[in-house]
């Protein structure tokens, strides 16, 4: 929403300022590549005695806000289809502002709801162009995918988002191309005032309706002040930690937020670790150890062997994988293996 420090969120994400950016066609969303935190993969790379540790990374973009009722149609379709590329949303909320904050559940059902039609024009004109081409080539891809438009306008004139809706693998791959807006998974960003870190939540202005529609709406949250981090991110690890005590902060909210966001997409992350290099790699919840052997490269998968399988937790414990192995707790598991979080996998493959 207007006002709601979504630049300052980004900056504090990036440690980098942000320059204004000015609605128009030229505009270019602000992009920055940031580091996911993870302190298991460095225990890991140092058991490894890896010659360089590798972390997961996450791409945040920060495009320029509009207001939907005053903006031109075709500004409003040029800005729409940034956030329709990402693969997830940050809904900033202001509650550091009194004025904005009591009506910052409102706000929040609004915009979520304004998704939601988004989509019901999206799916409406989709089925009307599949209804017509059907009556000169009918084929089966097409009818299967008719028939899910249809039911999905069924659900969204309800008000459910498309994230809420259950849907097989191919089901998924029937509607891919159509990225409905309310089917992106959303992180709601609780910008407070400095002040209120320490506080209780339901001390905090508007803070209680805007986690009541993010529970409602089963997203993920996470709480900030926006200038703190901003201010954090020009001290060294000291100074931020005697600052921090100063507002009752135990952990830096930016982790917290990557987290979340990492989350939100449905993500685990498993390691490789080797003397020369110990990665953190990122796999979608419930794929196998033949699928994670393809992320690392393609030849992995299409030569897979078995996986030898450490928990992350077994690795640190035992002091790295001859540790583990000595007490039992490497494992060989095949290619149908549904890889848990965190886990240290040594692929075996030949091609």
């Amino acid at each position: 929403m207007p006002g709601a420090g979504k630049p300052t969120v980004f900056s504090a994400l990036t440690c980098k300022p942000v320059e204004p950016q000015y609605l128009g066609f030229d505009v270019k969303p602000h992009r920055a590549m940031v580091t996911i935190p993870d302190p298991r993969l460095e225990e890991v790379g140092k058991l490894a005695k890896s010659k360089r540790t590798v972390h997961n990374t996450i791409e945040f973009v920060d495009i320029p806000g509009f207001n939907p009722a005053v903006t031109d149609r075709k500004l409003v379709t040029a800005m729409l289809e940034h956030y329709r590329r990402c693969d997830a949303l940050a809904l900033v909320v202001n509650l550091f502002d009194p004025a904005q904050a009591a009506g910052a559940g409102a706000s929040m059902r609004n915009l979520l709801d304004e998704l939601v039609l988004i989509d019901l024009v999206i799916a409406e004109g989709s089925a009307h162009r599949l209804e017509k081409a059907a009556h000169l080539k009918a084929d089966r891809e097409s009818e299967e995918r008719y028939k899910l438009l249809k039911r999905i306008i069924g659900e969204l004139e309800q008000g459910t988002p498309v994230r809420r809706m259950a849907f097989d693998e191919h089901q998924h791959k029937l509607i891919r191309e159509y990225a409905f807006f309310s089917g992106q998974p959303v992180v709601v960003v609780a910008n407070v005032r400095d002040a209120d870190i320490p506080k209780a939540l339901n001390e905090i202005s508007g803070m209680g309706r805007a986690l009541a529609v993010a529970d409602e709406e089963q997203l993920e949250s996470v709480m900030l002040s926006a200038t703190l981090q901003v201010e954090l991110c020009a001290m060294d690890e000291a100074e931020a930690l005697e600052y921090m005590a100063e507002f009752g902060v135990s952990e830096l909210a930016v982790p917290k937020l990557i987290r979340a966001c990492f989350e939100s997409l449905n993500l685990i992350t498993f390691y490789t670790a080797t003397e020369k290099e110990c990665r953190a790699w990122s796999l979608r919840c419930g794929l196998t150890a033949q699928e994670a052997a393809g992320v690392v490269h393609t030849d992995m998968a299409r030569g897979f062997i078995r996986a030898e399988t450490v928990s992350g937790d077994d690795y640190v414990q035992y002091g790295g994988l001859a540790g583990a192995k000595a007490a039992g707790k490497m494992r060989l598991e095949g290619k149908d293996y549904v890889v848990a979080d965190g886990e240290v996998l040594y692929i075996r493959f030949n091609i």
